[in-house]
């Protein structure tokens, strides 16, 4: 029992070490993978857009129709006979317009980030974190050796001698259950 505890308490400090350690690596993998992720995005839309750009350039050289209905639109200019009818401007057809600074969030934030974010930058957390760790490291060196059984299982003892007392207080007893029984039976 000793020993196993004696590990449990060095995993614990461990555990401790590797938080303070890490944290600030894996904050700044998880900040490279969300801008890759939003670079990704980014570069889908450019796709999109260059495909978008290709096509109409392609209909500008081999569709005269297209190029007449594009030049009458830019220069607003009505055929004879045709009747125009005013739209709001919501509602108008318009070219989407790239905006190149334009970055596109792409958030996954776990509920994990904003304590990686203390770890990594709040000194005093991180070195009470290491204190912690270093005092549980002593601490079970120090206590939890094979040699210090018989001094731990007399503590133990007497503890549970301690609350056992404290607890026998409000036990019900056979002969008090006996008593219940006949007066409500």
């Amino acid at each position: 029992m000793i020993s196993l505890t004696f590990w449990i308490f060095l995993f614990i400090a461990a555990i401790l070490f590797a938080a303070v350690l890490l944290s600030p690596r894996y904050l700044s993998y998880l900040s490279l993978k969300n801008e890759y992720l939003a670079n990704q995005v980014q570069l889908v839309s450019l796709e999109n857009q260059v495909e978008y750009l290709r096509e109409i350039a392609h209909s500008l050289e081999h569709d005269p129709e297209f190029r007449s209905e594009v030049a009458r639109v830019d220069f607003d200019a009505v055929r004879p006979g045709e009747e125009r009818i005013a739209v709001h401007p919501d509602l108008a057809l318009d070219v989407p317009q790239w905006n190149p600074g334009n970055k596109i969030p792409v958030t996954n934030r776990s509920w994990y980030v904003p304590m990686l974010g203390v770890l990594s930058e709040n000194q005093k957390v991180r070195s009470s974190i290491l204190l912690t760790a270093a005092v549980i490291v002593v601490l079970s060196f120090t206590f939890l050796h094979e040699s210090q059984s018989r001094q731990i299982e007399s503590v133990t003892k007497s503890t549970r001698d301690v609350f056992g007392l404290f607890f026998s207080r409000y036990q019900i007893s056979d002969d008090d259950s006996r008593d219940c029984e006949e007066e409500g039976g």
